[in-house]
């Protein structure tokens, strides 16, 4: 009884206690038997009983043991083997970070480079924002001064237009003189030039104006007037007939007596004509023949031009 309650305890350290106990219970037995003891039968066999039980017991224990070493055994190759895997996983974690170590090093040297290269840049972005407000402002200015010379050239193109139109109406105006032989009207050099033969306002070597010519210059000084904005000079030619001197002061005079006629009969403003002579200087034809002459005894009406609208429109 004693050795079955200590087996039902189930631990590994009961085990040997329960051997001893078996063999003590034996040597009790073999005494009894030797000692001459009477020990009834009924007892010998349960003690024999509890010692078979406590033998299976301890077989079932063996048999445990020996399983759950298998299982630890199994337990630990496959702890073996993952702890092997991790071990590898760790030496190429390892040489990760050993190439990344590398790069990092790699990228903080290339850094330092880049940085210097990025210094470099925004110094040259500065300078180049710096030149490029210059050439906007230049830009800006430039623009401004083409719409003020695009507005000044359209003044004077309307200026010019007007010119032109008040030319087309003194040409209509002179066309009946010019039809009757009277006078010609001319583009010279880009100028307006209104011719008058000598030989009808002045008798020959004379600088006084005819009766017969004043109806002219006064029909002319209306048709001028067209053009209240403008001036005129008045230039007396002559043929190379007689001394250069003479022809001179012919042509001057002649000039002059025309401006007076057209200012005092005709109403022009005197703010608006000049005279000069050229005497034989400007011919326009030969003066080796009688009708080449006549054509240089002339008094011409030449439209000056205004130099500042020239000089504007040459901008």
């Amino acid at each position: 009884m004693a050795a079955q309650a200590i087996g039902k305890k189930g631990e590994a350290v009961v085990g040997p206690l329960c051997w001893s106990r078996r063999w003590a219970l034996v040597v009790v037995a073999l005494g009894a038997v030797t000692g001459c003891t009477a020990v009834s039968r009924e007892a010998y066999d349960r003690d024999m009983a509890g010692m078979r039980q406590q033998t299976e017991w301890l077989e079932a224990q063996k048999k445990g043991a020996h399983d759950d070493t298998g299982q630890c055994r199994g337990k630990f190759a496959t702890s073996q083997e993952a702890l092997q895997a991790c071990i590898r996983v760790k030496e190429a974690q390892a040489d990760e970070l050993a190439a990344t170590r590398k790069a990092l090093d790699q990228c903080t040297t290339r850094s330092g480079s880049g940085a210097k290269e990025l210094a470099t840049c925004q110094i040259e972005r500065d300078k180049l924002q710096g030149e490029l407000s210059r050439l906007q402002r230049e830009r800006d200015t430039l623009h401004g001064q083409l719409r003020s010379q695009e507005a000044e050239l359209k003044l004077q193109r309307d200026r010019l237009a007007k010119v032109e139109e008040g030319i087309r109406k003194v040409r209509e105006r002179l066309q009946k003189l010019v039809d009757g032989g009277k006078l010609r009207v001319k583009i010279q050099n880009g100028f307006l030039v209104i011719e008058v033969s000598s030989d009808i306002l002045f008798d020959t070597g004379k600088s006084d104006i005819k009766a017969t010519a004043k109806p002219v210059l006064h029909e002319l000084a209306q048709a001028l007037r067209e053009l209240s904005d403008r001036r005129f000079q008045i230039a007396g030619h002559t043929d190379n007939t007689g001394t250069a001197a003479l022809n001179w002061r012919l042509s001057t005079a002649r000039a002059i007596a025309v401006l007076e006629e057209m200012v005092g009969g005709g109403g022009m403003s005197p703010n608006h004509l000049s005279a000069g002579g050229y005497g034989p200087y400007l011919p326009v034809a030969d003066n080796g023949s009688d009708e080449g002459r006549k054509r240089n005894r002339r008094v011409e009406f030449l439209l000056l031009p205004d130099l500042s609208e020239l000089f504007n429109l040459a901008k």
